[in-house]
This record gives C-alpha cells, structure tokens and sequence, in this order.
C-alpha cells in the first residue's frame, strides 16, 4: 500500500517532543508561544501571530514572532475588523461534535485586493499563512496560531498535514484551559475562596468553570454529557456551598 505522502516522513521522536513540550505549560499565554516554538521545529516559517479572542470575537491580547511591533498592532487592527472576511477558524456554530474543518493555507497573493491586504499583508511581505484555530469548551475559536512566510515557497503537502495532524491534540490541550480555568478569567487567590473551591467535587469544579465562561445550564449538559437536570442539581449544590444565592453572587466569587 502506497504510503499517504503527507505523514509517512514524520519523525515520530519529533512529535513526542513536540507534546512533552507544549503539554507541560500550564500558563495559557505561555502556552500559546510554546506551541509557536515547537511548530517551527516542524514547520518552517518566517513570522507569527498569535491572536487571542474573547467569547465574541474580538481580539483582546496578541503575541508576535518576527513582526515588528508597529506592525502588529495595524495587523490587528485590521484582522479584527476583517476576520469576518478572512478565515481566522472562527465558526460560531461549531459545537464539540462537528468534525473539525481541514486547515488549508491561505495564498495572499491570489486573493483580491483590499485595504486589509493592501496595507498590512503586503507591507509585511506575507505571500502564505497557515492559520491554525483552537477552540474552547463552547466550541468558540480562541485561539489562532498564525504561521507566515514572506519568502515565495508555498506550504508543502507534508506541512499541511503536519498541522492538521496535531490540530485535534492540540485542541484538547488548549480547552483545559478553559475547563480548569475559565480561561478569560481569574480565580480568587484569597485564601477562603480556594479553601471552599477545594470543598466542591471534580464535576462541581467543572460546572463552576463553565458557569465563568457564560455556559447556561443547557450548555453545560451538553459540555459535560449530563441532563440539564444535573446541571441544575449541580448548581443548587454549588451555590449552597458557597452560601450564595444566584449567580451573580456566585461570580462576584471568582472573578476579578
């Protein structure tokens, strides 16, 4: 059988590498410029973005490889007022159990003209991106990992693959994230809040991160695979827990 010529020059060892370093952070920006890092040691690339979004998208922080700054900010500028336009991996009706759409590598110079090409592509001298989305327990894209070459040398079908290779794992680890965290929120750091935090269970502890996230009930069923009437049993035990009575009392708790 004729060996798929995406995969079957993939160094094994690499790859294990490549997980044992981006597994190990635990801080979420970190994370992010980790996953950089370690993609170049199997993709070449010239420069990259890191977006971060929060729930609506729109762009709330950014990380940068071999961009100027000043560029940055522009580059921002526009990919947020476009990304309508162009793919940032953004599907707001993507759920956990769609399949994940395949990544392709956008071609700039094929594209039509306009103003965010015109004065931010061009000017940084981009002619290929691969754009690599990661998504939260909601399933809204947080995350996008952008790799760019200015040089004329289109992404391989070997790169491509690669990428979409590591898409779903790295999927998996970016919605800890948000399981364990909320992700766009901080956790109380008094010490009664994390002595209490450490009264409610596993699944409690999940609820309260997908509360934090802005999950209804309904969601949150969904999220976790049990009956929205779990979810409000759930709840009712959470709030008891921290003697609260709704949920805005309930966050008042945990976020700063």
């Amino acid at each position: 059988m004729k060996k798929d010529s995406r995969y079957f020059d993939i160094d094994l060892k690499a790859l294990d590498l490549f997980f044992l370093a981006v597994g190990d952070v635990d801080d979420y920006r970190q994370f992010a410029v980790t996953t950089l890092e370690e993609l170049r040691k199997l993709i070449s690339f010239d420069q990259a973005v890191a977006i971060f979004t929060d729930v609506s998208q729109k762009v709330v922080d950014f990380h940068l490889s071999g961009v100027s700054e000043k560029w940055g900010y522009a580059y921002l500028e526009y990919y947020s007022r476009m990304q309508a336009q162009f793919s940032m991996g953004i599907n707001k009706e993507r759920s956990r159990q769609n399949t994940r759409t395949p990544i392709k590598p956008i071609l700039w110079d094929k594209l039509p003209d306009n103003s965010f090409i015109t004065d931010c592509i061009h000017t940084r001298g981009l002619h290929y991106s691969l754009d690599l989305p990661l998504y939260d327990t909601l399933g809204h894209s947080r995350l996008v990992l952008a790799m760019d070459r200015t040089r004329k040398e289109p992404y391989s079908e070997r790169d491509v693959g690669i990428v979409n290779l590591l898409a779903p794992h790295l999927d998996n680890m970016h919605r800890k994230f948000f399981l364990v965290s909320g992700g766009n929120f901080k956790i109380n750091s008094r010490k009664d809040a994390l002595m209490e935090m450490g009264a409610l269970t596993k699944r409690e502890k999940e609820v309260v991160s997908c509360l934090c996230e802005g999950a209804a009930p309904a969601e949150i069923g969904e999220m976790l695979h049990i009956s929205q009437a779990t979810a409000y049993r759930h709840i009712a035990n959470i709030y008891k827990k921290f003697h609260v009575n709704n949920l805005q009392e309930l966050l008042l708790r945990f976020l700063v």
